[in-house]
């Protein structure tokens, strides 16, 4: 009996249908490919937290002597440093880390504070800047902390980001203006922290400025009175 020929009319060109190329494939596939695509949706991830982690925020002339209108403490004799924070900000929990260990070297030979801001929205939600911060704050040995009402003391030093530390010689002249962290929310040995000891230990640094890694102020002064009730 004669056999019938293949019935090519639904692929005329005898090339098998799309089922067909992928049964193709060498067996096995499918998970090396997958392996692939996961490492390469990690690395992007990756990516990403490491460029926010070290995106730094704007570092602002500060002024180069102590301003006369500055309420802030400042004594003839030692150094001053003054820490200007977010009371909300998780990334300046580091920078109190870094603060504590300079204080807990140097503590004799410098007038510190740290000024958390508080916008004019939150005015009327008294203790809205006593934070967990805050508290850290005050467990750091020799440093006076204290609120910002408004950012008065902020707009005058041109702090434009939580974490930025100032340090002035006992003339009143500036010395040193950045952060004390290596990237945002980070604690460990950087070049911030190093210089501060330096200065205070031996009268010069090796830089003078620093990158600064935190949350923005200016953001902060813009809080409504409803986001200030609400956090």
């Amino acid at each position: 009996m004669l056999q019938r020929p293949p019935d090519n009319r639904d692929d005329p060109a005898g090339q098998g249908t799309a089922f067909d190329h992928v049964s193709r494939f060498p067996r096995g596939w499918a998970i090396p490919a997958l392996v692939i695509a996961w490492g390469v949706v990690v690395a992007a991830g990756l990516g990403i937290v490491w460029q926010y982690e070290h995106a730094a925020g704007p570092l602002h002339a500060a002024p180069d002597r102590w301003p006369v209108a500055s309420n802030i403490e400042r004594s003839p004799e030692r150094w001053t440093l003054v820490l200007f924070a977010h009371p909300k900000c998780p990334c300046t929990r580091a920078t109190l880390g870094e603060l504590a260990r300079i204080m807990t070297r140097s503590a004799d030979r410098v007038q510190a504070s740290a000024l958390f801001v508080k916008p004019p929205a939150c005015s009327l939600e008294p203790g809205w800047e006593v934070s967990e911060l805050w508290q850290a704050a005050e467990q750091i040995p020799g440093l006076s902390v204290r609120a910002d009402p408004g950012g008065v003391e902020a707009n005058r030093f041109a702090a434009a980001i939580s974490g930025l530390v100032l340090l002035y010689d006992p003339t009143g002249q500036l010395k040193f203006r950045g952060g004390i962290t290596a990237s945002r929310g980070h604690s460990g040995d950087n070049l911030g922290r190093s210089t501060i000891v330096q200065l205070l230990n031996q009268g010069s640094g090796d830089v003078d400025s620093t990158k600064v890694y935190g949350c923005e102020l200016g953001t902060l002064l813009k809080e409504t009175p409803a986001s200030c009730h609400q956090q």
